[in-house]
């Protein structure tokens, strides 16, 4: 048997096996939820998306994320980054946090700016304050029911980040553990389905990663706020065609191996490097 005709069967066997798999003979293909370029991102959330512990400001991940857009999209973004150290979702949070809870600060610190895109990041804080998972999901959904009630955004939301086990046992904010971050993370996936938000699942990431956690054990160093930001770039380019408007409408394939060549020293040839 030809090795052609060995890959044409073998590709026939794949194509037959998913289709007795799941009774769907469609390619799957990704909904566009946004073709037009964004101008202004809001991010809302606590002390990682204000940018703890990276060295640089433009290292958090909210600032990475906003310059890997600006690049793809070919246009540059407002960003307003609302991020606030120990913040919390809801007022109902037993824990007080940091500023006004999100819920009494959404229409200031977003509608107001009628974002294109908006970063959500809540849970970790919420978690470890003692919010209860229920209640979490209940004023979550309140939040994302007033921004949809007075604009219409694109809206990512982040699960929660990982950190090490011992800042679960930090006083005053010590009500969480791995197994509530689990279910945490199950509720903000929930929403994200029904609510058609864009899911980071940044915690996938990052979980174990103990080298891309600060010293402080709590928030991401340089290293994962890089993780961070590829999982929510990743999320916003899988959904959202408008991250391609900088791509050629005509293959490069031509082009590239005019200047490149087929390999490195193919028949003797000589690699052409630049």
């Amino acid at each position: 048997m030809r090795s052609s005709q060995l890959v044409a069967l073998l590709v026939v066997a794949g194509l037959t096996a998913s289709v007795a798999a799941d009774g769907d003979t469609t390619f799957k293909k990704q909904a566009d939820m946004r073709s037009e370029p964004v101008k202004c991102v809001v991010a809302l959330g606590e002390s990682t998306t204000w940018g703890y512990s990276a060295s640089l400001k433009e290292k958090c991940w909210v600032n990475q994320v906003v310059t890997m857009l600006e690049e793809f999209q070919g246009q540059k973004v407002q960003l307003i980054n609302q991020g606030i150290g120990s913040n919390v979702l809801t007022p109902k949070c037993p824990q007080k946090g940091v500023g006004r809870p999100a819920l009494l600060r959404v229409d200031d610190d977003v509608i107001a700016h009628e974002p294109d895109l908006v970063l959500l990041s809540y849970g970790l804080n919420d978690s470890r304050a003692g919010t209860e998972s229920e209640v979490f999901r209940a004023e979550y959904q309140k939040l994302i029911d007033r921004i949809r009630d007075k604009i219409d955004p694109v809206i990512v939301i982040l699960n929660v980040y990982y950190m090490h086990e011992e800042m679960y046992k930090y006083p005053g904010w010590d009500k969480s553990d791995y197994k509530l971050t689990d279910t945490y993370n199950g509720i903000i996936e929930e929403m994200s389905k029904a609510n058609n938000l864009i899911l980071a699942d940044v915690y996938a990431a990052e979980v174990g990663v103990d080298w891309a956690i600060d010293m402080d054990h709590c928030h991401p160093n340089d290293l994962g706020h890089r993780l961070i930001a590829n999982r929510v770039f990743e999320a916003i380019a899988r959904n959202c065609s408008f991250v391609a408007a900088q791509m050629p409408k005509e293959t490069l394939i031509g082009s590239f191996g005019k200047r490149y060549g087929n390999g490195p020293q193919i028949d003797g040839s000589v690699n052409r490097s630049n």
